[in-house]
């Protein structure tokens, strides 16, 4: 580790950011997107497509606190939390890929794929963000600082969110030509190679200053006694997943209430206000107003105590 300073320069700040910019361009398209393509590209029924979300959902917590573990008790040269994003960066971009691809593989081949290959997307997501997230409290110990670098993360985020929203539909239409399967397959290929770059600048432009405490043996059980003791680690979590129920709903039920409904019910008056039914333009304009909120973060911070 580094001496610390509590001084982060601006492109540290945006290179942490540009890690969260590439979460989202998977994050978001799953939440906006994901079941959509599975029943309507794909051809997957909902209910296999729901009982599969629900599965890996279950997995996904299990795997969270234990990445969290494995990953303060990783030795390297590189930190910590700085070298997931150099070992996993590229597979968390190929397996991105392959869960877009369309095989025909016949209704229970197609099952099966779609739950292997979302299964260890959901796996790689987690082994990546979970040290992702973490790192930033190694930056720098200056509370100041991390909100300041909070600001640049978030901003980011919704850059991904923007570029999700406003671009998937286009980039679909343009690389499928009329063929959703190969517009979508190559979409998330982009987005992969994208994804897997600005991890890696991630990876290059940050360092690990703080030092974290010398180790102790104790064990993963006693770790997740510990946190199902703590209130307060309790009430975040909780209200963490009230907060991803919603996006998640809100985001998987859009894009049918835009094709089936909306597009039929409302074409003539959002035509004549100069707005496309879309999906795309639809989800743009919640996300313009979700970033202009990221962007008052910082100062909103400043006029309240946080105590």
């Amino acid at each position: 580790m580094k001496k610390e300073r509590a001084k982060i320069g601006v492109v540290e700040k945006i290179g942490y950011s540009a890690g969260d910019a590439a979460s989202n361009l998977f994050f978001q398209t799953f939440v906006n997107y994901l079941l959509f393509f599975y029943t309507d590209v794909f051809g997957i029924s909902a209910g296999v497509a729901g009982t599969m979300f629900l599965v890996t959902r279950i997995f996904d917590a299990v795997t969270d606190p234990i990445m969290g573990i494995i990953s303060d008790r990783t030795i390297s040269k590189y930190g910590k939390f700085r070298p997931y994003l150099l070992w996993l960066a590229v597979p968390f971009a190929v397996v991105g890929f392959f869960m877009f691809v369309t095989p025909d593989f016949g209704d229970t081949g197609k099952i099966v794929y779609a739950y292997i290959t979302y299964t260890l997307m959901m796996a790689m997501y987690t082994a990546i963000n979970v040290p992702y997230a973490a790192l930033m409290g190694v930056i720098t110990p200056n509370s100041i600082e991390r909100t300041g670098i909070s600001s640049y993360r978030f901003v980011a985020a919704y850059c991904g969110l923007l570029v999700v929203t406003g671009l998937t539909e286009p980039l679909v239409g343009f690389f499928g030509d009329g063929n959703e399967q190969v517009g979508w397959m190559w979409t998330m290929g982009l987005y992969g190679l994208v994804a897997a770059g600005l991890f890696l600048f991630t990876f290059f432009t940050t360092e690990e200053r703080v030092e974290p405490p010398k180790s102790s043996k104790i064990d993963i059980k006693t770790d997740g006694k510990d946190l199902l003791n703590n209130l307060p680690w309790l009430l975040i979590a909780g209200a963490t997943v009230f907060q991803l129920m919603y996006v998640v709903i809100k985001g998987g039920t859009t894009p049918y209430y835009i094709d089936y409904y909306l597009g039929e019910h409302s074409v003539g008056f959002l035509e004549m206000v100069g707005i496309s039914p879309g999906i795309s333009s639809f989800l743009t304009t919640g996300a313009l107003a979700t970033l202009l909120g990221a962007l008052c973060t910082k100062f909103l911070s400043q006029m309240f105590d946080k105590k």
